[in-house]
Parts: structure tokens; sequence; C-alpha cells
């Protein structure tokens, strides 16, 4: 039986009661209709009902904590998105807190440091929902310092020096590396995670316009199923921001080049002709190959993206590998026919 006040009287416990559950799947579909509609004021409309929805159903049973903080990251609210993701990885995971308690704090953490170690994140079974988000949260700082560094190499050149002096005042070049350095690692260590928790985010993430046909019905934690939703819930917030998406195209574009001589040798190894995917073509193994290997070549997208110059960093340094390599293969083919000749002397 509905209580007759329930907005009143059972705050907090909405889906402990039976005839509200279509009212709250009901403002759901409302909630998701605007959302999908893109526009600024759907998103806020959105983020309203959501947020309202987990305020009169702490506990969430519908899973709107994993929504929310895409929809915040649309909307330029950082620091609360990183607020929410910090109060439900930390409180949040307390296995005495007590949700129907309502006089206990909900979403109290304000101001957490949004640079401080991901290391509380790395959990067997956190959500990696929330894992993504704050990535993404990361990669936008990232890409902000990186125009921030372009913006410098552009004006040091064209303004009078002592007005540059004056700005370098307000903003320390050593500082701004510093944490730069600090949130490639952050991405580094959130990708890892994230990894192990889903397979798929890398590929589904980079490839999503063959998977965002809408959401599946159903999932289970590590699935490609559960990236779908992820794609569904969240890809809007990664394709808004301009240069995240690019940067990791980026860094998977660089091992490309790198293991486009190798994949012939692949393919030939008795190891991959006797192991499942054995059928992909030289162009697959190669998608596959960079895709793998893209965090370790993040730091060098990174780098490439802060560089004006007509040719990449990168492909500077896979030049000059390539060429120190052909040298170190000449110079022992040098030594063998040398020693070849002495013994035949």
């Amino acid at each position: 039986m509905t209580p007759a006040n329930a907005f009143e009287t059972h705050v907090g416990h909405f889906w402990g009661i039976l005839n509200t559950r279509d009212y709250m799947r009901a403002r759901f579909a409302l909630a998701d209709t605007v959302r999908r509609a893109g526009t600024l004021d759907g998103i806020n409309e959105a983020l309203d009902h959501l947020r309202d929805m987990m305020r009169l159903c702490r506990s969430d049973n519908m899973g709107l904590r994993d929504i929310i903080p895409s929809l915040m990251l649309q909307l330029d609210m950082d620091q609360e998105c990183y607020d929410f993701i910090k109060w439900y990885q930390t409180e949040g995971q307390r296995g005495d807190y007590d949700w129907d308690n309502m006089d206990l704090p909900f979403f109290n953490i304000k101001g957490a440091n949004v640079l401080e170690d991901v290391g509380y994140l790395d959990r067997k079974w956190g959500g990696v929902q929330h894992l993504s988000a704050v990535m993404l949260l990361k990669l936008k700082l990232l890409i902000d310092i990186i125009n921030i560094k372009l913006a410098r190499k552009v004006t040091t050149a064209r303004l009078p020096p002592e007005l540059w002096k004056r700005i370098e005042l307000y903003v320390s070049y050593q500082t701004i590396t510093g944490v730069q350095q600090k949130l490639e690692l952050h991405v580094k260590l959130l990708a890892r995670t994230i990894q192990n928790l889903n397979e798929h985010f890398v590929s589904t993430l980079l490839d999503a316009d063959e998977y965002l046909y809408g959401p599946p019905e159903s999932y289970s934690a590590g699935s490609f199923e559960e990236m779908l939703l992820l794609l569904h819930s969240s890809y809007a917030a990664w394709w808004q921001h301009e240069g995240v998406l690019e940067l990791l195209q980026s860094a998977k574009s660089i091992p490309a080049k790198d293991s486009e001589e190798e994949i012939e040798g692949m393919m030939d190894t008795f190891t991959f002709r006797n192991n499942p995917g054995s059928d992909r073509s030289k162009e697959e193994l190669l998608d596959d190959v960079s895709r793998n290997r893209l965090w370790g070549y993040f730091s060098d997208a990174v780098e490439d993206a802060m560089s004006l110059s007509e040719t990449r960093p990168s492909e500077v340094k896979r030049l000059e590998a390539k060429a120190a390599w052909e040298a170190e293969e000449a110079e022992e083919r040098d030594f063998m026919d040398d020693d070849y000749e002495s013994d035949s002397d």
C-alpha cells in the first residue's frame, strides 16, 4: 500500500515501496529522453531528475549513480563530479553504512583533491563507470594543460618580453609540467584498472560508432554488454570534450607505425597460428596490437599534441630508433663477415 504522503514520509526509501516503482521508472524514462536530446537544457533537466530520484531512493536500486557523473562532466561540473564519485567510492563502499538511516551524511564530500592519488579506485570490484568518468575528467584537465602550453609557445614569440614575464608570474611553467606528469600517470593507472575490470573498454570507446545502436537489455560485470551500456550513458561526454578522443586515437596510431613491420612476423609464428584469432587479417591484427599498446605510448601522444613542429616528436623518435637498429644490424653483419674471413684465413 502506498503511503498517503510518501514524498514527505518515505523520502529515501521509495524503491522499498512497490507502488512507487512505476513512478520511478516513468521519471527515469523522462530523464533519459531529455538527456538523449543532447541540449544544454535537456542535460540539466536530466541531472536534476536523477539527483532528486537518488534523494527519494538513497540505496539507488536503479543504478542512477552510474549515469550522473557523465552528465556533470557534460555541464563542466568537474569538481561536483569528482566529489560525487569520491563519496561513492569511499563512504559508499563502507560495509557498515546504513542506507536506511536518513540522518547519516549523504554526498557530503566537497572540494576533494582532483589531483590526489587514484589508488583508492583500484579495487577488484570497482565500477568501470566511475573509473572511466574520473579518467575523462583527468583527460579534460590534461587537454587544458596542453592548450596552455601551446598558447605559451605561440605567445612567447609574439608578445613583448616584459609582458610575457608578467604573465609568467601568475602561470608557473614548472608547476603546470608537474601537474601534467601527474595526470598522465593517473590516466595510465586508471587505464590499467579499467582494463582489468573490462577488456572491451578501449575497443568500444574508440570505435563507438559501431556500437551506439542502443543499450543492452542486461549485462554482467566485465562483459561487452557492460561497455555498450557505458557508451549509451556517457559517450556524449567523451565526444563533447574536444581533444580527448583525438589524443587517445593519436596514442593508438603511434604503436601502429612502430608495429607495422613486425606484424607479418607475428602472423608466421606457431603461437599465432595455433590460437584463437588466427583468422585475423594483417590490418585487423595491427589494429589489435596498436590498441593493446596504446597506453605505453600515451605520453608520446601528449608530447605530440604539444608540438608545433611539422614532424611529430614521436615520429622523430621512431625514425631515430629505426636508424639505430639498422646501424646495429649492419655492425653485427660486418662483425660476422670479419669473423668469417678470419676463420677462412
